[in-house]
């Protein structure tokens, strides 16, 4: 009696454990865009991260070199204020701290941070994590676009001052943060909020 009062326990404990990993598992698949873009999305550490650029197409957002097929394959250039209100609901542009986060989650060294972020297709990326950073270039000074294939920026959420916000790059070597001003336009990785 007792050892089957025990397997029906176990039982239970089983299914509340699958139920509770498949509902981990489902918000991690995909994500909706307004559009109706869809994104792969993957799980670093105790974030869960787009795995592709955004695409959502808003006032104040551009392809580089105005060229859709850039679009199509790097997502779209943002400025600061539409990349703010750009993600989908229940996601976010990530503060500086959660950027911090997700680089002391990948590093190992210096390049292999960045090596780790980056798509395979890019230059030996390793993609260990699933975040398939590609080198979408940026907009910018003199209204310019810049870096196409050879760095990848994305705006988050934290402001530097009345002009500039905070931003984390990728390039072939390392990541690194600085800031940009706000009429700029960079890449957007969206965050899921967490619960």
């Amino acid at each position: 009696m007792k050892s089957k009062i025990m397997n029906m326990m176990l039982v239970a404990a089983l299914a509340l454990a699958s139920f509770g990993l498949m509902g981990c598992e489902e918000s991690v698949k995909s994500v909706k865009d307004a559009d109706g873009n869809v994104y792969p999305a993957a799980k670093i550490g105790n974030q869960i991260w787009m795995a592709k650029n955004l695409n959502v197409n808003v006032p104040g957002s551009m392809c580089f070199n105005d060229d859709p097929a850039n679009c199509e394959r790097y997502g779209r250039l943002y400025t600061w204020e539409a990349a703010k209100s750009a993600c989908p609901s229940g996601w976010h542009l990530p503060s500086m701290e959660e950027f911090g986060t997700l680089l002391a989650t990948v590093r190992t060294s210096e390049r292999d941070q960045s090596k780790n972020l980056r798509a395979g297709s890019w230059k030996n990326g390793a993609n260990k994590f699933g975040f398939s950073a590609l080198p979408a270039g940026s907009y910018g000074k003199y209204e310019k676009f810049y870096y196409v294939g050879n760095l990848a920026f994305f705006w988050s959420s934290s402001e530097r001052n009345f002009d500039l916000a905070y931003y984390l790059s990728i390039n072939d070597y390392r990541a690194n943060v600085g800031s940009r001003d706000k009429y700029d336009a960079l890449s957007v990785r969206c965050l899921q909020d967490s619960n």
